[in-house]
């Protein structure tokens, strides 16, 4: 595509956009100049984490999400898909943050004061709390949807 034949919403990147791409890349050096003046023996190491979690992550987690969304879609009605995928989304978060401290990987075994809260019983509160949430904004949805149906027959 030329420069001169651009759709009406992708306008020119601007200054704003430039800074942001100059300050961007100069974290980036940042960081990579002392990654490898302070981890230069732990490189290879370094780099098989991050390519083997950019796989997990496109060869596990993508698809497995993508197939939850997928099955889930089928069960909830359309109205109430918004609520449902806000609290998936959510969910998914909370468990990922959550997830190191709830099986005690991490820390240090001999200092208790590290970790002071039973973490799964918050996981637990806080999924609770976003699905009683979710199961209310849709079930409002599915009956808002549902009224303009009724009312016209």
């Amino acid at each position: 595509m030329s420069d001169d034949v651009r759709p009406a919403d992708h306008a020119r990147p601007g200054i704003t956009f430039w800074a942001s791409m100059a300050i961007g890349a100069g974290l980036v050096a940042f960081g990579l100049r002392n990654l490898v003046a302070e981890q230069r023996d732990a490189l290879r190491s370094i780099g098989t984490w991050f390519a083997g979690g950019a796989l997990a992550l496109d060869l596990i987690l993508v698809p497995l999400a993508a197939a939850i969304g997928w099955g889930v879609k089928r069960l909830v009605p359309d109205a109430a898909w918004p609520a449902v995928r806000a609290a998936l989304l959510a969910s998914a978060v909370l468990i990922g943050f959550a997830l190191p401290l709830v099986t005690h990987q991490g820390g240090k075994p001999d200092n208790p004061s590290l970790r002071p809260r039973n973490y799964g019983t918050g996981l637990t509160w806080c999924l609770v709390a976003v699905w009683v949430v979710a199961a209310a904004v849709a079930a409002v949805a599915v009956v808002r949807a549902r009224e303009p149906a009724a009312a016209e027959g």
